[in-house]
């Protein structure tokens, strides 16, 4: 075995470094610094805005293994075709089962709620290629995020955690069927 000729150098400088320390704790914590309240601040998104839009209530269903959904607000329903898991998911969420295994709303909807995640609302905002747009909009402490979401996910997470959705008033006027 080597000795280290500098060893009890190094012990000293560690010593020190570790009294130092010691001293700055004792120091430090002996001064008394005002206490400063910081505003909290919730950003501000457009997405949150509900102006333009109608709030829906959802319904979904299979027909010769395609998915249906409806969305019904004020005096129009917009009726669109998804994936049937899409729309079973939809019946489920609305009717508060869960199959035999969770499905990935199901998980969704524990993820978000373990993590202090709030599912704001969920947004129909447009129609391109035939496609409808929409935006699901969480908050976590003062964050909010607004993700791009198939409207069909949005609505069977809004389903499962009792979040308003929307769509927009003059794409459900476009595209919709006068009920009223």
């Amino acid at each position: 075995m080597v000795k280290d000729k500098l060893f009890p150098f190094k012990v000293l400088s560690v010593a020190s470094i570790l009294i130092s320390l010691s001293i700055a704790y004792i120091i430090l914590s002996q001064i008394k610094l005002p206490s400063i309240q910081l505003p909290t601040i919730t950003p501000q998104i457009s997405e949150l805005s509900t102006d333009g839009f109608v709030e829906v209530k959802p319904d979904a269903g299979v027909i010769d293994n395609v998915g249906v959904v409806s969305l019904t607000g004020g005096c129009y329903q917009v009726t669109a075709n998804t994936d049937a898991t899409q729309a079973e998911s939809i019946v489920n969420g609305l009717e508060g089962k869960i199959s035999v295994r969770p499905n990935t709303h199901d998980l969704m909807r524990d993820v978000f709620e373990s993590l202090g995640i709030k599912v704001l609302i969920v947004k129909v905002v447009d129609l391109k290629d035939s496609n409808y747009i929409g935006r699901l909009i969480v908050k976590q402490g003062d964050n909010i995020l607004s993700l791009d979401s198939r409207p069909s996910d949005g609505i069977a997470i809004a389903v499962r955690t009792n979040s308003t959705i929307y769509f927009k008033e003059s794409l459900m006027k476009e595209r919709g069927k006068y009920i009223c």
